[in-house]
Parts: C-alpha cells; structure tokens; sequence
C-alpha cells in the first residue's frame, strides 16, 4: 500500500484489510459523526461496528482544526506549506513540525476481517513540501458519497 497509487486503488486496499467496502465506509462515516471532543481525548481510540480506529498522539484543538482546513484546500501540487511571506506560514510550519508523526491505526474487531492498516496523517516530502496523506482526506475531509463512488 503507498500513496503513489491511484485514490481508488488504495481505498480498495484499505477496504480490503479490514473487510471489505461497506466496513471501511462505515469507518468514515463514523468518522464524521463523532464529535470533535472525542478526537482530542486522552483516549485515542474510535470504535465503530466493525473494530477500532486508534492513533499514537494527544492531539490539540488549534492544531487539529488546522489540519482540517489544510486537508480541504486544494492546490495544484498538494502541498499545504504556504511561502514564508504569507501571514499563516508560521502556524502551518508549527502544525507540521507538532503532528508530522501523527499515525491512525484501523483494526478489525474479527481477524478474518483482515489485519487492518496504519497511515500518516502527512507525508514530509522536504523541508519546502508537505502533503497531507490521501488516506487522511478520504477518512476524514471527503464526502461520503465521494467516497463512496471513489472506492468502486
């Protein structure tokens, strides 16, 4: 699984690691319905019908949400590090640096499901490029019927 593939084919990957198209666009769409409190939580844990989203940092109301607009901007290149001129540079570098080891973790609850699978929120190209991961905008930021046509 890399992020070099195309948008469909590793959504169906993912899928498949943990049961199948319906399990991972359940995932999401409790994704989008758990509210923002239970993702800052101590916790670090979503559970849905079918098993367990965990991730491996504590993360902050003000570095989240950036990460949020971040994810739904789109640029010709995917990079979300703006020019040292422009006035928001310094808090997109200090999201960046904050939760640049940030990584998910899907679990299935039944093992048959499949073994799951991790992903970076984003991806350090250089110290000029940073992207957010494909996976993190699917699961996160694009519309679930999207999502859904994405994944076919």
């Amino acid at each position: 699984m890399t992020t070099e593939q195309p948008l469909g084919e590793l959504l169906r990957e993912c899928a498949d690691a943990v049961g199948g198209k319906n399990f991972f666009l359940t995932l999401a769409e409790t994704i989008r319905t758990t509210r923002e409190g239970i993702i800052l939580a101590e916790k670090k844990q979503i559970n849905y019908s079918s098993g367990v989203m965990t991730w491996n940092k504590t993360l902050h109301a003000d570095n989240w949400r950036l990460l949020i607009d971040c994810a739904k901007v789109r640029t010709k290149d995917g990079n979300i590090l703006l020019s040292p001129e422009d006035k928001r540079y310094k808090n997109i570098l200090n999201m960046i640096r904050t939760l640049k080891p940030l990584s998910f973790t899907i679990t299935p609850s039944n093992t048959a499901d499949g073994e799951g699978f991790s992903f970076n929120a984003l991806e350090v190209i250089d110290e000029k490029t940073t992207r957010i991961s494909p996976l993190f905008k699917a699961l996160f930021v694009m519309p679930i019927d999207v999502l859904r046509k994405t994944i076919i």
